[in-house]
């Protein structure tokens, strides 16, 4: 579980989120929803320990509160996945996917890569439904499986938190179903802890066990995507003044 306790989270002279509590349960699906500029990917930020609470305190099951003294095994446990995928087109799936072990071995090594690490990789692939793709350059894929490469970066790692940011955003409704089917499946079988930014409301009420919805910098809903009807949508895309990204 993650909790977090009265967190605010300041970026220069600006609070962008304040007084934010919530528990996220292990091994669930959460799709963090709200307009522009209240503070959805600050969070995500927050989650992953590369912003720091400026007030509050954020606490992650076995490890106790994310300080000095844990932050980097909480990193190592972490993976995300980005809207822009983030890949190295000249290169194939498999090596794209090997870059998320890449702090595993020495950055100037020459070395091929081990074969317990490519099997680890191809492994991830298959987990997405790309084996076939592994060694096809991956500016030679569609854009969802391109997405779906990057999550197989993210779990070649064997996180125990992913996080995604808008990561339906670049592909088309069919490949975003195939996606987030995948991503389902890892809170479901493998125990992942799932936390999603995501603009399509639908989606996210299909694909999620809970929603937090944000406005204003603070939680404005927090329960189970069952819940989150009109009212409560009404309540988190309220016109507002944007406070932060």
């Amino acid at each position: 579980m993650i909790r977090l306790d009265n967190v605010s989270i300041r970026r220069g002279a600006s609070e962008i989120l304040h007084g934010v509590s919530t528990q996220i349960p292990t091994a669930s699906v959460t799709a963090v929803v709200g307009r522009s500029g209240v503070g959805k990917t600050t969070l995500l930020g927050a989650l992953n320990g590369l912003l720091r609470p400026s007030a509050g305190q954020i606490s992650v099951s076995g490890l106790g509160p994310l300080d000095d003294a844990c932050l980097e095994t909480h990193r190592r446990r972490t993976a995300t996945v980005f809207q822009n995928h983030a890949l190295i087109d000249r290169l194939s799936a498999l090596r794209n996917v090997l870059l998320g072990l890449a702090d595993t071995r020495h950055p100037l090594s020459l070395l091929p890569w081990p074969q317990a690490q490519q099997r680890q990789a191809a492994e991830a692939l298959d987990e997405v439904g790309l084996l076939q793709y592994a060694g096809t350059r991956v500016d030679r894929l569609s854009g969802g499986e391109r997405q779906r490469v990057g999550l197989a970066r993210a779990l070649v790692r064997a996180p125990r938190l992913l996080l995604g940011d808008e990561p339906f955003a670049a592909v088309d409704p069919n490949q975003a179903r195939q996606l987030g089917d995948a991503i389902r499946s890892l809170a479901t079988h493998h125990g992942m802890t799932v936390i999603l930014v995501m603009h399509q409301i639908d989606m996210a009420l299909a694909l999620a066990d809970r929603v937090i919805g944000l406005a204003h910098g603070q939680i404005a809903f927090d329960g189970p995507a069952a819940q989150f009807d009109r009212a409560a949508q009404a309540r988190v895309f309220s016109p507002s003044v944007s406070k932060g990204a």
